[in-house]
């Protein structure tokens, strides 16, 4: 049931956004662009997009080492097959699919695991502070809703650096506070949710006293933000736009940070409006320009994310039902 209102949740928000969406296009200008742009270009720059994730899942390894070491191509699998998932299924749930496969095929509990996961998720919220760097340097023109999504994702940031902070500096604390939570729930489930988040607490000081290692997962960070961006520059200029490449930075940093938030399956829907938004309203790119790109762009990065998604599916010898968490997760 609770899958379900996930899918019908994600669908009319991407009903919402789409209808947006068409409302801005005109069809005869964006036909014409998707007519005449540089084909072989874009397909090519295509795998900074796919790099950009190969350095996300080296992320993911380093944080994940103490608890489970992996070769660079098993991480890499394992966070494709992740982001399948999350395109597939609304409200992130590849992020638990993660730590399910490493649950099901290394044994490695979810409770260990898990905070791995959470840890790599904040830091992809870093480069907001990119962002706000940025915004003196170019010329963009904040309108409200840009403010808001800026807003929300930094406050969104400093609450998960808190309650990082509050769980490896004050462990007690935290887990009297969970355990105080949990008494609203009935006996026979509270055991297991308070050991389970027992673990969860300890597994956060993972990166703590690691100060290489910290180092290097954001600057991998960093890597991946501009190799990604180098693949949207390359997008916009096969579609003759004009553009900088530290506005594409800005724009696509920003759109990299909104997936954080609830997405239409697909991302279908929420793209193409997000896009318009930052790339055109903000940063000035004609509407129909950017329509064109970002529909070219999603169609070839959705082959991209099946396609590894898929054959890493394959290679780890999982089915899609597997990913689905059980009673005894």
């Amino acid at each position: 049931m609770k899958n379900k209102k996930n899918w019908l949740f994600g669908t009319l928000l991407g009903i919402v956004f789409l209808v947006a969406w068409l409302r801005i296009v005109d069809w005869n200008e964006f036909v014409n662009y998707l007519k005449n742009f540089e084909l072989t270009k874009a397909i090519l720059f295509s795998f900074f997009y796919i790099f950009a994730y190969f350095l996300r899942s080296l992320r993911w390894k380093i944080i994940l080492n103490p608890i489970h070491k992996m070769k660079c191509t098993e991480s890499f699998m394992l966070f494709m097959t992740g982001l399948l998932v999350n395109y597939i299924i609304p409200v992130r749930a590849g992020e638990l699919a993660k730590s399910i496969i490493l649950k099901n095929k290394y044994k490695v509990r979810i409770s260990k695991s898990l905070p791995s996961v959470f840890i790599d998720k904040i830091t992809d919220l870093f480069p907001i502070i990119l962002i706000m760097i940025l915004i003196p340097i170019i010329i963009v023109k904040l309108n409200t809703y840009l403010t808001i999504i800026i807003c929300a994702l930094f406050l969104i940031f400093l609450g998960f650096i808190a309650f990082l902070f509050f769980a490896v500096n004050h462990r007690q604390k935290a887990v009297d506070l969970l355990h105080f939570i949990l008494k609203v729930l009935p006996g026979k489930y509270r055991g297991k949710l308070e050991d389970f988040f027992e673990n969860f607490v300890d597994g956060m000081a993972i990166m703590k006293g690691r100060v290489f290692d910290n180092i290097l997962v954001y600057l991998i960070t960093l890597l991946a933000v501009l190799s990604e961006a180098v693949y949207i520059y390359a997008v916009f200029r096969a579609f003759g736009a004009e553009i900088s490449y530290p506005k594409i930075l800005f724009g696509y940093t920003l759109m990299n940070l909104t997936y954080i938030l609830p997405t239409p399956p697909a991302q279908i829907g929420s793209n193409q409006f997000m896009w318009v938004l930052i790339f055109s309203f903000a940063l000035g790119v004609n509407e129909n320009l950017t329509s064109a790109a970002v529909t070219f762009s999603h169609l070839l990065t959705s082959i991209w994310i099946f396609l590894t998604g898929g054959i890493s599916l394959l290679a780890l010898k999982i089915r899609f039902h597997e990913l689905v968490p059980s009673k005894d997760n």
